[in-house]
């Protein structure tokens, strides 16, 4: 569902996004997606090794880079965020933010200026390598 539920939604989306002067496309990754993260022994995180979840995430990554791509001279940009680990009923509210603070990097994204970026990968400290 990570990844084919945001590729059936984004293909019923895009025709009225087409139309759209300005909107954005917001995929809701993880930095267990990153494949840089995951082979990197030093991060924090690189024992968490859920295989399903996170080649889903590496997948809707790649569907941000194609889409960007496929959309670039378009109104339309695509990013992928990683919101962090938040406290939310899928964890049993384990996570180590609030739903607001988990959010607010997806927020920003999808209210991004005209001349904001497309094609990029982030979180609430910024870039997060693919």
């Amino acid at each position: 569902m990570n990844f084919l539920g945001s590729v059936a939604v984004t293909q019923a989306m895009l025709p009225l996004l087409r139309k759209a002067s300005s909107a954005s496309i917001v995929n809701v990754s993880s930095g267990l997606g990153s494949l840089t993260k995951s082979s990197d022994p030093a991060w924090t995180h690189v024992a968490a090794k859920y295989l399903g979840y996170a080649a889903s995430k590496a997948a809707l990554n790649m569907l941000t880079v194609q889409l960007a791509y496929e959309l670039r001279g378009t109104a339309i940009k695509v990013n992928s965020v990683d919101p962090g680990y938040t406290a939310t009923d899928l964890n049993q509210h384990q996570g180590a933010q609030s739903i607001p603070e988990g959010a607010a990097e997806i927020i920003r994204l999808a209210l991004l200026p005209d001349n904001g970026p497309t094609g990029t990968f982030s979180n609430a400290q910024g870039i997060v390598p693919w």
